[in-house]
Formats: C-alpha cells, sequence, structure tokens
C-alpha cells in the first residue's frame, strides 16, 4: 500500500477498507486472500493508468519470473471477488502483454467511510441539438455486453436491486392475482433457508400453470423476503389484489407450515391455514392443499381441474436435494452453480427418473453456458441433453422447453425453433417471465417491435421489481428508434441503481441518437466500451477514428466480441472491414450477430449482397 490517499473506497456494491483490509458488499464481508486484496487496493488507488505486470510483480512478488502465473491466479480471485467474471469486466481491464486497470467508478461521497449517498431523482431531460456525425455508433459499442439479451434473454436469477416505480399494474379480474411471498424460515436455523425457499418456488411453480390467474414471478416476490411491509405497498408494487404469507417451523422429521391468503387493499385475512404438524414426507401433500385452497378462494379454477403434475417424487431425499440445488443456482455464481449441478446429480442418483432435477440441471448448465463459466461449447451439450430427458418424463415443464429454445438454436440461429419453444413454454406457463421476455427479444431481433413491446410488458407485470426487465425495456426503445422513451426508461433505472453503467450506456445512446453530443459526453465514461466509443465519437479526424477502432479490435474485448469491432467498421463506413468481421462473428456463432437486422450502425452496407446473405444465414431475412 502506498499510505497516501483515501484509506477506503467505495464502487459498485463494495466497500474497499484499505486499512482494516477488508472488503463488504451490502454490509456482509467478501473474503479475500491478503495479496489479493493489496492488489486490488493498489490498482484502484492507480486507477488513473494501466498497471504493468511487471510493476505488480516487481512489487507483490519481487520481480521473480516464476510468479508471474501466480499474479494472474491473484487477479481471477479479484474478479471472482468481485463477481467480476463476465465479458467486457466490469471493474477489472486486462490488456494482454500489458497490465491492469481498475475501470469501476469510484463514489468520491463514499471515500474516507463515508457513505453513498442517496437514489438521484429522475434525470430531467435536456434539449435537443443536431449532431454532425457518429449518430449510432454507441448502439452496437454497448452490444459487447449488453446485445446478448437479444438473443437468450436476461435469464438471471441473481437477486434485483430495488426496483424504481413500476409501470401501474395491469387490471385484474376480482382475486385473479396473487404474488406468493418468500416463507419466513422460523426454524431458527439458517440450514433450513433452501426448504423455505425452495417450498414458495414450488408454489410459484404451481399456480403459474393457471392461466386465468396472474402470478408474480420469483425475482420481484424475493424483494420482500424476511420484510415487514403494510399490505398497500405489497400490492402496489407487485400490482395484485391478493398475496400469500406465512412460515415455516420444523421440529425433526416433521414440519409446519403457517399460511395467510391477505387481501392487499386493506390487509385483511381471506384465509388462513390450520394444517397441523406433519411428516416431511407428507411434503408434497401439504403444498397440494395450500394450492387447492387458494385455487378454490381466488375463484379462478376448481382445484380437481388442476390438472396433477407428473414431476414431483416419492423420494423425499432427492426432493430436499433438488430445492438445496434451486438454492444455489438462485445464487448464479461460478462457484455456487458447481454447487447445485452436484446436488441435482445426488437428487438424480437418488431418483434417476426424477423430472424436474432434470430440468434444475438443464438450466444451470445453460447459465453456466452463457455466463462463460466453463469452456465455449461444454455445457450446452449437457443442457440438451437434461432438457430432453426433463421432458420425455414430464411434458409438462415449462423450463425445459426455455433450455431447448435458447440452447438448442446455438448454432444454426433458427430463430423460428427458438419462438415455438417459448411459445411452447407459455402454451404450459402462461405466468413464465423468461419465455416471455426471450420471445420478445427474437421479436426485437427481427424488427418486430409492437410485438416485441407486448411480450416485454406482460414480462414486465408478472415480474415488476426485476431490474433484468427494466434492461430489456430499454434495449426495446434504443432499437426502435423511440429515445425519449429510451431516456425516461433508463432514469427509472438509475433511481434503482444509482450509477449504473448499463443505464449510463442507454442514456449515451439515446442522446447520440437524438443527437445531443454533450449529453452524450456526460454519460459515456460511465458506459461499457466508453473509452473506445468516446475516442472515435469524439475523434479529431477518420484516421484518429480508424486508429482507435484498430486498437480497440486487438484488445481482449475486441477479441471476444468481433461484432462489436464490427459495429465500429460499419458505422465508419468501412465496408470489407465491417464485412470481414462480421463474418468472425458468424464463425463463432456470436449470439450478438442476431441484432444486426435492427442495429443502425449497419445502414451504410444494407445494399450489399454480401449483406443479404448474412440476413438469412441468421434466419433474419
Amino acid at each position: 500500500m502506498n499510505g497516501e490517499g483515501p484509506q477506503s473506497f467505495v464502487f459498485d456494491e463494495f466497500v474497499l477498507d484499505a486499512e482494516s483490509q477488508i472488503l463488504t458488499a451490502g454490509g456482509r464481508e467478501i473474503h479475500l486472500a491478503k495479496r489479493p486484496f493489496q492488489v486490488l487496493a493498489y490498482l484502484i488507488e492507480n486507477r488513473e493508468r494501466l498497471v504493468g505486470r511487471d510493476e505488480l510483480l516487481d512489487k507483490f512478488w519481487d520481480g521473480h519470473e516464476v510468479y508471474d502465473d501466480a499474479l494472474r491466479k491473484t487477479v481471477g480471485a479479484i474478479r471472482k471477488a468481485l463477481n467480476d467474471l463476465g465479458k467486457p469486466p466490469r471493474l477489472i481491464e486486462t490488456r494482454y502483454g500489458g497490465g491492469y486497470r481498475f475501470i469501476g467508478r469510484i463514489d468520491k461521497t463514499g471515500l474516507n467511510g463515508h457513505s453513498r449517498p442517496p437514489a438521484p431523482a429522475a434525470v430531467d431531460k435536456p434539449a435537443e441539438t443536431e449532431n454532425p456525425g457518429f449518430r449510432y455508433v454507441l448502439l452496437s459499442v454497448g452490444a459487447v455486453v449488453v446485445i446478448s439479451l437479444l438473443a437468450f434473454g436476461f435469464y438471471s436469477f441473481r437477486r434485483s436491486p430495488a426496483a424504481p416505480p413500476p409501470a401501474a399494474p395491469e387490471a385484474a379480474g376480482k382475486r385473479h392475482s396473487i404474488a406468493v411471498l418468500p416463507l419466513r424460515n422460523l426454524t431458527g436455523d439458517p440450514a433450513n433457508d433452501y426448504l423455505s425457499d425452495g417450498l414458495t418456488e414450488s408454489l410459484i411453480n404451481e399456480l403459474s400453470r393457471i392461466e386465468d390467474l396472474k402470478v408474480i414471478s420469483r425475482n420481484s416476490v424475493f424483494e420482500f423476503k424476511n420484510k415487514d411491509a403494510p399490505a398497500a405497498e405489497i400490492g402496489k408494487k407487485l400490482g395484485v389484489e391478493t398475496f400469500l404469507e406465512g412460515g415455516l417451523k420444523r421440529s425433526g422429521d416433521n414440519i409446519r407450515i403457517e399460511a395467510r391468503l391477505v387481501d392487499a387493499a386493506d390487509g385483511s385475512v381471506i384465509w388462513a391455514s390450520d394444517l397441523p404438524e406433519k411428516n416431511i414426507a407428507d411434503i408434497f401433500a401439504i403444498q397440494d392443499t395450500i394450492v387447492c385452497r387458494l385455487v378454490a378462494d381466488l375463484q379462478v379454477r376448481i382445484c380437481g381441474d388442476v390438472p396433477p403434475a407428473a414431476r414431483y417424487t416419492k423420494n423425499v431425499r432427492a426432493y430436499q436435494l433438488y430445492l438445496q440445488g434451486l438454492y444455489y443456482r438462485n445464487m448464479p455464481t461460478p462457484e455456487n452453480l458447481k454447487k447445485a449441478v452436484s446436488l441435482f446429480e445426488e437428487a438424480l442418483r437418488a431418483e434417476p427418473d426424477y423430472a424436474l432435477a432434470h430440468e434444475g440441471l438443464a438450466t444451470v448448465y445453460m447459465l453456466m453456458e452463457f455466463n462463460s463459466a466453463v469452456p465455449p461449447g461444454t455445457a450446452a451439450p449437457k443442457a440438451l441433453l437434461h432438457a430432453r430427458k426433463a421432458l420425455a418424463l414430464d411434458d409438462s415443464l415449462a423450463g425445459a422447453n426455455i433450455v431447448l429454445g435458447a440452447v438448442g438454436t446455438l448454432d444454426n440461429y433458427d430463430l423460428d425453433e427458438r419462438v415455438r419453444f417459448y411459445t411452447e413454454a407459455l402454451r404450459k406457463n402462461p405466468n413464465n417471465r423468461t419465455a416471455l421476455l426471450w420471445r420478445s427479444n427474437v421479436f426485437l431481433a427481427r424488427g418486430q417491435f409492437e410485438a416485441a413491446e407486448a411480450d416485454i410488458r406482460r414480462a414486465q407485470a408478472l415480474d415488476p421489481l426485476s431490474y433484468g426487465v427494466w434492461v430489456s425495456v430499454c434495449e426495446l426503445y434504443i432499437y426502435w428508434r423511440k429515445p425519449d422513451q429510451a431516456i425516461e426508461e433508463a432514469n427509472f433505472m438509475l433511481t434503482a441503481k444509482p450509477n449504473d453503467p448499463v443505464a449510463d450506456l442507454f442514456l449515451a445512446q439515446s442522446y447520440l441518437q437524438k443527437g445531443d453530443l454533450q449529453k452524450v459526453s456526460a454519460y459515456v465514461d460511465n458506459a461499457p466500451g466508453g473509452k473506445t466509443t468516446r475516442a472515435v465519437i469524439f475523434a479529431a479526424d477518420r484516421d484518429a477514428a480508424l486508429r482507435a477502432v484498430a486498437e480497440f479490435a486487438e484488445t481482449e474485448d475486441g477479441r471476444n466480441s468481433p461484432y462489436g469491432v464490427a459495429s465500429y467498421y460499419g458505422y465508419l463506413g468501412e465496408r470489407e472491414k465491417a464485412f470481414e468481421w462480421l463474418e468472425k462473428a458468424y464463425a463463432a456463432r456470436q449470439a450478438n450477430l442476431v441484432s444486426v437486422k435492427i442495429d443502425p450502425v449497419f445502414d451504410s452496407i444494407r445494399d450489399d449482397p454480401r449483406y443479404l446473405d448474412l440476413l438469412k444465414r441468421v434466419h433474419l431475412e
């Protein structure tokens, strides 16, 4: 440590206390060994420049070459602790052959131990100005991070941050909408969280299969975990008229679920369970009793009209292992995904034909593939194998269809097939926000903006507190060339997550469409890929812009996203270079390529026969 400057740094959701060598996130201490902590602190202190590998080796390993690999592992440990494993990185940038640089935004009001400021109000809309050039280049620069949403959606099990004020909830019939709030773990043992969380998710999934009942998704209801919120607040934020709340008690092998159906308007209890304590082996009967009672009280169907699910197992141990797998899958760090795989596999050893465990494995392997947690192409075949096995055992599973649509079309970009699988998932589970969101992304890639908007807004009604849905809404209006609406949505995102780089990306994109370069300049630096984007947009001349693109192409981000490189060349009118890099994107089956039809940076090459041929190969023509 150099001993100069502030002794604590606030960035993203983290606080690094350099003096006590403690890293925290949300008040929770993040384990980071001494040397990785020192390297991270040093990179932050020297964030204005690229810190060379040799400099780090000299400072922390006395320059021994034998420790060159140790530096790489140290940076890997830092990335893991900061959950910075995606492409491109959010916080630690790697320059191959060069070194490392901290690229996160330091909250200056949080230096020296001061807390972050409260979330700001929405940013005012500025006046429009004319843009002399580089009108759309940002639309694809952000694709390095964001555009993969077009291909696969935002299939994230992460807890969303506190969300902005949601759109007005859609009208619903009397007691035809419900949120199942997370059951409280009343056992006194945190190790039973998996059971209370898993039972909550099981109830949500069962109710979601009822077509004429609006059921809020897991993402949004878990914002209320262990919180005592007024009934009216719950109803308003989630857009429902009723909600189920309760808790789980356990004594040895016996469990008792206490549940209440509450009217969100006045907080009155419509129904309270009087279920006796039962052996955990009767857990399925307990769930079915609760679901039947809810269906009857909500008057959406007669309980006997709800088809039984074939996916249950009589093996209670397999079911508990499955719930534990869900628990770790819903916190999708690379380490937790590996734990989820192990637990689902153990469940299958206990019950080989357990459909839900196969579906759980399929989903985890899909996440591993999409999150680059494994070498490319290694998890996708396993995801397909288990998704097909799950459907062979129980063809009512929506999640398995989603996996087949997303992973089964990776190689051939068959968007018709992708839509078919997502539509089938929605037939089996009309409340599945993921299927809605991902189908909307296919519509968006095709330029079917009205259809995309309809699906996104339906997904938003089912998951009103989801950050990921807000991202998709912003992206829709960016590609639809509706910058004012995109600005409004991005400002909502900032009320939820101040200094969010993705929100800044959307704002920079929107103001670029409007031609307000002054506002672009205000947001571009915090946006993903902002440094190169600034160099291109504000280049003194064309040669300087081309040099900036060439430099980007040599970086790790450029090599990982040939589509991003092609985007720069496409806007600059470098036709041959644009096609050269688009072909690289196609050869790599880069997910971003599905945006090529709607991306305005390629307007200059749309009359080229090679462009029409590419659209055909990507099933966009």
